[in-house]
């Protein structure tokens, strides 16, 4: 009896020793634990955090901008009259030559008044010939009396020369009336040739004049004509330029005013592309800079010629001008990508650009621990930022890796445990 009980009291003490065991092992795990957790302000699972490892060689600083191209020369046609929309001959993405017809446009009362200013300035230079016919035929009449009023005037002359040489030689020869009533009548043909050359020369200038004054009415019927001519002839809407139709925002049947839109045109050799750039990426873009357009099916080159001094939603506008020519499928808005060429570091750190990093400035970055199981703050100079990556000069060596995902989750601690 008494060996049955010490048989069944040793197995109970060492299951005891084992649970005890078991006990301060996990006791003592416990404690590890807690003490490894003390050593960070809060603890983020690996799976939620994106990481970067700094590296060191070439480093191609550059900008990324997304954007269309758009034509560098723009210009509208625009309706010079009232008139209504007959047919609309091409559509807007059609190429059209300059002088192509584009939109009819319809005026009856216009095409109305060219008629009536053409029959009147028919009936004005009719009438000015007639009146021009008519002063020169009383000019040669007046030509014609101031010629006889000439020879009478030198007739009477030379008749009185000859009294007076007669005069003198014989006192009889000739009578003393006689001879005075010659002088008299001398005197009065002088008068009246005078006289008469005088009216000739005031006939010749009021011709002149009058001449002058039908050219001045003709001239202006001519011009009334020709600007009705002008404005029929605009009803047939032409392209100004080799181009390309952007937009028609006419449909046939409408009518429009003068001044109305008819058909916006675009020179299609001339096209640039506008790229947003992240307000945060512009301070390191400059006029001048290369830039590297793709159409997604084609890549040129080009150089940055204007930076819009607004932001925009948080872009900023760059025009970029190509330099060797256009992409083969290039158009009016199409869209491309955009890389700006900043500079080239032959050597230099740079690492994963952490989110909201700004160049060029003393950043603070969460860096990893050699056993990658925490990160902890560290204040690091950055230089050059490119797209996805960022220069660093002060506070990080080569293979250091850090916390490039939003920080604003951990932005209060100074350390942080990785699960």
């Amino acid at each position: 009896m008494d060996v049955r009980i010490e048989q069944s009291k040793a197995p109970k003490r060492v299951k005891q020793f084992l649970m005890g065991a078991v006990v301060f092992v996990g006791l003592l795990s416990l404690a590890r634990y807690l003490v490894f957790v003390g050593q960070a302000d809060a603890v983020f699972d690996r799976e939620s955090l994106v990481l970067g490892e700094v590296k060191q060689g070439h480093f191609a600083v550059s900008v990324r901008g997304t954007g269309v191209l758009v034509p560098e020369q723009v210009q509208w046609l625009s309706a010079s009259v009232e008139a209504k929309v007959v047919r609309r001959v091409v559509k807007p993405g059609n190429s059209v030559r300059r002088g192509d017809l584009i939109v009819e446009l319809s005026n009856p009362q216009l095409v109305q008044k060219l008629a009536e200013a053409t029959w009147e300035l028919s009936a004005l230079e009719a009438e000015a010939n007639a009146a021009k016919v008519t002063r020169e035929s009383a000019l040669l009449e007046q030509k014609s009396q101031t010629l006889n009023a000439k020879l009478d005037y030198e007739s009477s002359l030379l008749e009185n020369s000859m009294q007076t040489d007669l005069l003198k030689q014989s006192e009889g020869a000739v009578s003393k009336l006689s001879y005075e009533r010659t002088k008299l009548e001398t005197n009065q043909y002088e008068q009246r040739w005078l006289i008469s050359q005088e009216r000739l020369d005031k006939m010749q200038e009021n011709l002149v004049a009058q001449n002058a004054a039908d050219e001045a009415r003709v001239s202006k019927a001519k011009n009334i004509m020709r600007r009705f001519q002008q404005q029929v002839d605009e009803l047939q809407v032409k392209a100004s330029i080799d181009s390309i139709v952007l937009e028609m925002p006419l449909e046939p049947g409408q009518s429009i005013g003068v001044g109305a839109n008819i058909a916006k045109l675009a020179r299609r050799d001339s096209l640039i592309a506008e790229l947003l750039v992240p307000e945060i990426q512009i301070g390191e873009v400059a006029v001048g800079q290369k830039v590297l357009i793709d159409t997604r099916n084609h890549k040129a080159l080009g150089t940055v010629t204007r930076i819009d001094p607004s932001v925009i939603n948080g872009n900023v506008l760059v025009d970029v001008a190509f330099v060797d020519g256009l992409p083969v499928d290039a158009r009016p808005d199409l869209s491309v990508d955009g890389e700006i060429k900043i500079t080239e570091l032959p050597d230099t750190l740079y690492v994963d650009r952490p989110l909201f990093a700004q160049t060029r400035s003393d950043e603070v970055f969460y860096a990893l621990s050699d056993d990658e199981q925490f990160a902890e703050r560290v204040n690091v100079k950055v230089g050059f930022g490119s797209v996805s990556q960022i220069q660093v000069l002060e506070g990080l060596q080569a293979g250091d890796k850090i916390v490039t995902s939003d920080p604003t989750r951990f932005e209060a601690y100074q350390k942080i445990r990785i699960n």
